[in-house]
């Protein structure tokens, strides 16, 4: 395994009001969190996207909320437009969305949209610390895996840090080496988890954990890490892998 620097993550971080994070904001087509989290997000977004029918619930929001027409434009919406009304694609199109239509099968609309982003972001000089999806696990089980596979994809699109996120849920893609993922924000649930989604993890070695892996084997059919939780007192957990490795933690106060 690789013995270099450990790479860092913040699951939580973009969630504190307190943050001055700059992130790159992608809603897929499922019913957003509460206002205040999405809107704290929304405000650190440097530049916001959303799936086909992510538009639906956005337009939704913004009437529930009581905002003009100004309000809560993104920048992208992509998709093969088969979940959202050309009448309100061209209304969001109208105040400023840049509106693209992606009808090729073989990818998802996120897939598509993310493929959009991170051509965009080459772009653009100004840094972004995380890309955060939100509505990645909600509905039908097929379209959270499919979810999980543009995880896979992104990690050979862009060095940008990738979450997705869904209720209480938030997962990011590990990959072979060291990492080092920060757990002292406040906001961190009661459980966490380590899923070797792509294929067998033969060699696992974590620390700040309650059921701690040393030199261990996780894999489909076999042993997986989930209910797992943290050590008292823990500020990071450490993982070290061979293969690439989901983990995933729970947040508070999303819904």
């Amino acid at each position: 395994m690789n013995k270099g620097k450990p790479t860092t993550w913040s699951p939580l971080t973009c969630f504190q009001e307190q943050s001055e994070e700059k992130i790159v904001l992608i809603v897929l087509n499922q019913p957003l969190p509460s206002f205040s989290t999405f809107h704290n997000l929304w405000k650190k977004a440097v530049y916001r996207a959303c799936t086909d029918g992510a538009i639906n619930h956005l337009h939704s929001l913004s009437l529930k909320e009581g905002y003009s027409n100004g309000h809560l434009i993104p920048d992208l919406i992509s998709g093969d437009f088969d979940s959202s009304s050309e009448d309100l694609r061209a209304s969001f199109a109208k105040r400023g969305s840049e509106v693209i239509a992606t009808p090729d099968q073989d990818e998802t609309d996120f897939t598509k949209c993310f493929r959009i982003i991170t051509d965009k972001m080459k772009e653009r000089s100004e840094k972004v610390d995380k890309i955060v999806v939100l509505g990645a696990f909600g509905g039908r089980f097929d379209h959270i895996m499919a979810n999980v596979n543009t995880l896979f994809l992104a990690a050979t699109l862009t060095d940008i840090p990738v979450y997705l996120v869904k209720g209480v849920s938030v997962a990011c893609l590990l990959q072979q080496g060291k990492h080092v993922i920060e757990t002292d924000t406040g906001l961190e649930g009661g459980w966490c988890g380590l899923i070797p989604v792509g294929g067998p993890c033969q060699n696992v070695t974590t620390t700040g954990l309650q059921y701690n892996l040393e030199h261990g084997h996780l894999e489909f059919g076999k042993l997986i890490s989930t209910s797992n939780t943290y050590e008292e007192d823990t500020r990071e957990v450490t993982v070290e892998t061979d293969r690439p490795l989901l983990w995933t933690m729970a947040v508070k106060n999303l819904n």
